[in-house]
């Protein structure tokens, strides 16, 4: 069995969760929570797994840290994006 890649992956988060945004209809809207709040903790566990390959970014193993700085140089830019998004919706 071939590895799906991101691209595939993420198609496949679309399927599964579902709609995410609300739509302002009360019906509709309760089970877009429903999803939202999966979607939520799929991000969860993500950030998780960034901050453990994280931990690692002081490794005296090369290949070790070289995965620990991605995944550290990643959660900068999720900050930085973060904190721009927050001033556009402030």
């Amino acid at each position: 069995m071939r590895k799906m890649d991101s691209t595939e992956i993420c198609n496949l988060l679309e399927i599964i969760i579902g709609e995410t945004e609300p739509i302002a209809d009360t019906w509709a809207d309760e089970k877009i929570e429903e999803n939202l709040k999966t979607l939520i903790d799929i991000g969860d566990w993500i950030l998780d797994g960034l901050l453990r390959s994280a931990e690692h970014r002081k490794s005296s193993y090369a290949s070790s840290r070289q995965n620990g700085e991605r995944a550290y140089a990643t959660m900068l830019a999720w900050k930085d994006w973060l904190a721009n998004k927050e001033e556009e919706l402030a």
